[in-house]
């Protein structure tokens, strides 16, 4: 598994080594109030939390979830769109793999999370002057820069920077963030135009572009010690975190 993610053998071997030592580590415990509070390991959660949210907050469930109802009188068949909409997202998904062998994870984030704001913001404006290919089309796109990126980097980098209980937590936020969507976005379609929710989601997204680009650390290629260092917040953690970056 860890070979389709890493290029190198010698690393993937050595982070699933990492990994597996890390879990008998967990068995021992930490508490979620020592992963929030304590300086070890506080920046890495909140970073892991934060993303996890903003990856919901790009809106892909709207579109993966709503698809139907988004596109409702558009001139193209719902059935059309849905299909698209999931051949897109899964040949992507492959293609998102490949890059995460030979780029970093906050490149590939911070590039393709602007693009998706880019397409995002596009999206409002194709749906207020209703452009029905205009919006097909941004719409295949951002599920492309999607799968390229927060798909499968937000899990991926989670598991590389925090611990077991944290990426609980973040697990957690991240489905009570989908779960609000959900139950929201049929009553604000109802309410508003879907171009000002299409609009909000891409100002979310600008938003956690600038977060990943302030925040978010390299861990490519990095071992678990120097990961852990480069979060840690005690003594010494800043100056391993500039030397690392």
């Amino acid at each position: 598994m860890l070979e389709n993610i890493y290029a190198d053998p010698q690393v993937a071997q050595q982070r699933a080594d990492e990994i597996e030592v890390l879990d008998g580590d967990d068995k021992d415990g930490q508490s979620l109030g020592k992963l929030c509070c304590d300086t070890k390991y506080r920046r890495a959660t909140l970073v892991g939390c934060t993303i996890s949210i903003f990856s919901q907050l790009t809106g892909i469930n709207v579109i993966m979830f709503y698809s139907n109802m988004v596109f409702k009188g558009l001139d193209m068949s719902n059935t059309t769109v849905t299909a698209l909409i999931g051949i897109i997202n899964f040949l992507t998904s492959i293609v998102g793999l490949v890059f995460l062998a030979y780029f970093g994870r906050k490149l590939i984030m911070a590039v393709f999370n602007a693009l998706m704001a880019l397409t995002l913001l596009l999206l409002s404006y194709f749906a207020f002057i209703h452009d029905t290919t205009g919006m097909v089309v941004c719409v295949l796109l951002f599920i492309s820069f999607f799968e390229f990126s927060s798909g499968p980097i937000v899990w991926l980098y989670m598991a590389e920077i925090m611990k077991d209980k944290a990426i609980a937590l973040a697990t957690f936020l991240n489905w009570s963030i989908s779960l609000l969507i959900s139950i929201s976005i049929p009553l604000l379609v109802k309410q508003i135009h879907i171009g000002f929710i299409f609009l909000a989601l891409g100002l979310f997204t600008v938003i956690g572009t600038f977060f990943i680009i302030l925040f978010m650390k390299e861990t490519r290629g990095k071992s678990q010690a120097e990961i852990d260092k480069m979060f840690s917040d005690e003594i010494g953690g800043e100056d391993s975190a500039m030397k690392q970056d």
